[in-house]
Parts: C-alpha cells; structure tokens; sequence
C-alpha cells in the first residue's frame, strides 16, 4: 500500500513539475511584490493597519479568542480557494487563472509578513514565524500542489480538444482529478488546525511586546 502511494505521488511529481515549478515561482513573486507595496502605503493607510493589528493582538490577550471560530475561518478561507481552483480546472479557463489566484495568496502572504516586520522590528519578525510560518508549512506546498494539479488537467483538456480526442472515460478523469484533490486537501486541514489551536498558543507569547 505504501508502495502504491508513493508511485501515485511519484508519478503526480513527474506529470505536474514544470507546472509546480513554475507556480511556485510566481507564489514567491507574489511574496516579493506584496512585501514591498507596503512602501507605498500613506500614513492613514497605516496607521489603519496598525489599528487592526493592535485591535488583533488585545484579542489574543484578553482571552476572547475562539480557537473554533478561527479554525472555521481558516478553513473556510482556504477551501475556497481549493474549490475556486478545482472548478476552474474543470472548465477549461483555469489556464489564466489559477495562476493569478496564487500570486494573489502570495502577494498577501507578502504583505502581511512585511508589514509586521516593517513596524514591529524583531518582534513583527518574531509574530511572523510563530504565528504564520506554521500553519504555512502545511498549506502554502498544499495550495500549491492542487493549483499545479488543476493547471495541468485544465492544460491536458485543452489540448485533448485541440487534438480531438474523444475519451469515454471523461467522468473517470474528473473523478481521478477530484480524489487527488481530495487527498493534498489534507495538508490543508492539517495547516487549519495549527492556524487554530497551535499557532494562538505562540501569539499570546508575544502579545505583551506587540500592543
């Protein structure tokens, strides 16, 4: 059964790794440009912004976090974009974009990690890796993963029109393509629960030198 599992990913990883390459390119140029629009911000923007963060880290502080709550946002947020990208993939119109949706988490991403580390300093720097990067460790690669697998079955549709290959087995691929969801969907979930339950553990560590 191992076996079977890791030929299936093996086989996934050749198929789709021109594709993850270049999506993960472009996640990390979303990275780059959402880091430094923060430069370009005016001082309302700002100070809105601090306002938010601050208003966030008294929450945190004052116990009225709800782990629940943000495990459902989490989740919520994320398998949203997982079904944006599965539909798009299906319809043929995923080409142009599921690309632009992950520059999009990355450009957030980008931006709310340097603006902490723009205006909180050390600490900022500190929130980000104890209260972003460990729910990221698990959902970035997954979001990445399902966008390359869509792009590719949406790529492989294309050209089977273009070529005028009929297949009878069109609801065999969808379903394939909807269980290989299914499955880096985990990663996700796993990331959620971090979001929700292990990463408030850290924040409230740093809420005293934050507010």
């Amino acid at each position: 059964m191992v076996n079977k599992v890791r030929r299936w990913l093996f086989r996934i990883f050749q198929e789709c790794f021109i594709i993850f390459f270049l999506i993960t390119v472009l996640f990390v140029i979303g990275i780059i440009i959402g880091s430094v629009t923060i430069k370009i911000l005016d001082a309302n923007q700002k100070n809105e912004m601090i306002l938010f963060f601050n208003s966030f880290f008294k929450s945190i502080n004052s116990n009225s976090f709800n782990h629940i709550t943000i495990l459902k946002q989490s989740l919520v947020d994320n398998f949203k974009t997982v079904g944006l990208i599965w539909i798009l993939g299906i319809v043929f119109i995923g080409l142009p974009l599921i690309p632009i949706i992950i520059l999009f988490r990355g450009f957030a991403l980008g931006f709310t990690v340097g603006f902490l580390v723009h205006e909180y300093g050390i600490n900022g720097l500190a929130f980000s890796i104890l209260g972003i990067l460990p729910q990221n460790l698990f959902i970035i690669p997954g979001i990445i993963s399902i966008a390359s697998i869509g792009l590719t079955f949406s790529i492989n549709s294309i050209k089977m029109r273009r070529l005028r290959i009929i297949k009878n087995n069109i609801f065999s691929r969808i379903i394939d393509y909807t269980i290989t969801f299914f499955i880096f969907n985990i990663t996700i979930l796993i990331g959620s629960i971090i979001e929700g339950y292990v990463s408030p553990i850290f924040l409230k560590m740093l809420t005293g030198y934050l507010n």
